[in-house]
């Protein structure tokens, strides 16, 4: 009862009472083991070192409250000694795990790098934002760019604006000529759109040329904006003059770099279609088979319908795909052990 009330008295005492009673409260309080009620007292009696030596020693969870109370006033200690005490609080509450009150530490102690890193770890996309947006710093808003390309950008032109923002800021041209060769690739490879992709290649070779990019790199992305542009234009030409696509189409098929650039199956994809729109099956069947013999999985260019309308045409059996054949061996296999352990029983 009288330490309950102790832990009561404490409660009410402040930075008004008598440093000396301050003092042998919180040496009881180590003495016993109540760590957080020494922090406590040792704070209001500004012995901030001693506080937040306590708390590294005893791994004292630093609640929002305490950080406060430790926090020393700027006229209260000499810039460098403040700068050091706040540094190892905010080391200690990244230890454990409170990375928002990290970052605040950390910021007060000028240390804004670590403290956007801290940042990085709670999530909270908005709050990174605008704290990358206050820094002002090249290398927070790499950090920023950096992390939002591990959010679903793609399908959040906010986000992909942010990213674009934050590179450009930080003149980080190597990493906006990266990016934007990503956007490209999945213009390819999820939207099909090639007239998209050439815009945001043609973007990456204007931020490699910035950051100095190597000639090799350059001609590389120079030679994948011409095979890209030429697909763009076949499959424009569909439209207004299909034997020119086709012409374009079984050319490009004859590059050798054409897969560092487009995807083949679109190329296929796109003379299978044409062939069908003119219900020439022979011919969209012989395309089919040569993505075959390219050993392309049809599925993700071809809908299975078109595929077997074409075969049902040419009256062939449609072929099965590697991947329908590795599922059917894997349900065999469960068949087979699900049938050992019945007679096991």
């Amino acid at each position: 009862e009288l330490f309950d009330s102790l832990r009561k008295i404490a409660d009410d005492l402040n930075a008004d009472c008598d440093p000396e009673v301050l003092a042998r409260c919180a040496e009881f309080f180590m003495q016993h083991e109540q760590h957080d009620k020494a922090v406590h007292l040792l704070s209001i009696s500004k012995q901030f070192e001693r506080a937040v030596d306590l708390c590294c020693e005893h791994n004292v969870k630093v609640t929002d409250d305490m950080a406060e109370r430790m926090t020393p006033d700027k006229a209260a200690m000499e810039a460098t000694s403040r700068a050091n005490l706040l540094l190892r609080m905010a080391k200690l509450c990244k230890k454990q795990g409170s990375f928002q009150l990290a970052c605040k530490k950390f910021t007060q102690a000028g240390d804004k790098v670590k403290a956007m890193k801290c940042l990085l770890k709670c999530g909270d996309t908005e709050k990174i934002a605008f704290f990358a947006g206050t820094a002002r710093q090249p290398e927070i808003y790499v950090l920023a760019a950096n992390y939002m390309q591990s959010l679903d950008w793609h399908n959040d032109p906010e986000i992909m604006k942010q990213i674009i923002t934050f590179y450009s800021k930080a003149k980080a041209y190597d990493k906006l000529s990266a990016f934007y060769d990503a956007c490209a690739q999945v213009e390819i490879d999820e939207y099909r759109d090639y007239e998209k992709a050439v815009g945001a290649l043609r973007e990456s070779h204007k931020f490699l040329v910035k950051s100095n990019g190597t000639t090799d790199q350059v001609s590389e992305l120079d030679l994948r904006i011409s095979l890209v542009e030429r697909f763009a234009e076949a499959r424009r030409l569909a439209k207004t003059d299909a034997d020119k696509m086709v012409q374009c189409c079984q050319e490009l098929l004859q590059e050798e770099d054409i897969e560092a650039a487009v995807r083949v199956g679109d190329v296929y994809a796109q003379l299978v279609e044409h062939y069908i729109t003119q219900q020439d099956n022979v011919k969209a069947h012989k395309v089919i088979e040569q993505m075959r013999q390219r050993q392309i999985i049809l599925s993700p260019y071809l809908d299975k319908e078109l595929v077997e309308q074409v075969y049902a045409a040419v009256g062939e059996p449609v072929p099965r795909e590697e991947n329908e054949n590795a599922v059917d061996e894997v349900g065999d296999d469960i068949d087979e052990e699900i049938r050992s352990e019945e007679g096991d029983d």
